[in-house]
């Protein structure tokens, strides 16, 4: 029997597939076997050509807390775009479908929400298994990553991790799905980037789980762990986060002026790092402000800096992609 603990939130799970039905059913069944079990589960299949829809009818069609979807095949973030709008939940969770949840991961995620009720968007470390094995995580302790908008705006800072890891309230998601929308017929894969650039710029407030609670899967269909992107995959990569970001701050009306805010959001990061550190106190420097008053917003800075500086920070932590805005996506995936 599932424990449900006294949270005053609902939750969703998005599970898009192409192709996984050999790795759908443990995917699903691991949601459904939660010590928190959502309320809904909303699995798309992006027009599958293998026997996905079969096994999803066969095994979920009179489930009472799943919803399957299908479409005809038009990319990760279209499908994951259909599965949003169908969801309900106040938060929303995301799993690969050859991807896993650990049995108590939705309790611990939903009991961070619970006890930082400012925060929008938390992720979690994950756990590789199959074809590779480790641990994955962006600090060694749970920790509040504050506010990334000017750092996206400016430099296309990534605060997240894969998409299995990620789970965020469903205002903020509302706030992005027209601009996923329209970017989507031409971005078929990482649609977590517009879930975690576009979280950062409606100014969410994030937040890192330790524990590695997620299974990420390696096997020989991964799209892109273990591989280097050729130099057209790059360019392409990189223009489509560009102009998702542009897309995003033209609607929401946020211009070059909320730099100004840099050192305010600087000190929003619970554990800088001196990545962190740098990063704000070049952006402070180009301000077009008094020279004073960069100095007061540099000295604000560097005694944050000094005072709550990230202890790993100080030492040598072997863990792979772990400092913020450097969570390069081919040593994550």
């Amino acid at each position: 029997m599932s424990l449900q603990p006294p949270f005053n939130m609902t939750v969703s799970v998005v599970v898009c597939t192409y192709n996984y039905g050999r790795f759908i059913v443990e995917a699903i069944n691991s949601v459904l076997a939660q010590t928190c079990v959502p309320e809904e589960v909303v699995v798309v299949d992006d027009g599958s050509t293998d026997n996905t829809h079969e096994i999803l009818r066969q095994h979920f069609s009179e489930h009472p807390r799943l919803r399957i979807l299908q479409q005809q095949n038009g990319g990760q973030l279209s499908a994951l775009v259909l599965g949003l709008e169908h969801c309900t939940g106040d938060i929303v969770f995301f799993l690969d479908a050859d991807d896993k949840y650990e049995r108590d991961h939705i309790n611990q995620v939903q009991t961070a929400f619970h006890a930082h009720p400012d925060v929008d968007f938390i992720f979690t470390g994950h756990r590789l298994f199959g074809l590779s094995e480790g641990v994955i995580q962006y600090a060694p302790e749970d920790v509040s990553l504050g506010f990334s908008l000017i750092t996206t705006l400016l430099n296309l800072t990534y605060v997240g991790s894969v998409t299995s890891t990620i789970a965020i309230r469903r205002n903020v998601i509302l706030l992005l799905l027209s601009t996923m929308r329209q970017v989507a017929p031409h971005w078929r894969t990482r649609a977590d980037d517009c879930i975690v650039y576009g979280a950062s710029l409606v100014c969410s407030k994030k937040y890192f789980l330790a524990s590695p609670t997620v299974l990420y899967r390696i096997h020989e269909q991964n799209s892109l762990f273990g591989r280097e992107e050729s130099p057209d995959e790059r360019f392409l990569h990189q223009f489509r986060r560009e102009t998702f970001v542009q897309l995003l701050s033209t609607s929401l009306g946020i211009g070059l002026t909320v730099c100004l805010r840099a050192v305010q959001e600087f000190l929003s990061i619970e554990h800088p790092t001196r990545f962190d550190f740098w990063t704000y106190s070049k952006i402070n420097r180009q301000l077009k402000v008094s020279w004073l008053t960069k100095l007061k917003g540099h000295i604000k800075m560097y005694l944050h800096y000094a005072r709550r500086r990230a202890y790993w920070d100080r030492i040598s932590w072997d863990v792979t992609g772990a400092t913020r805005g450097r969570c390069g996506r081919s040593r994550l995936r």
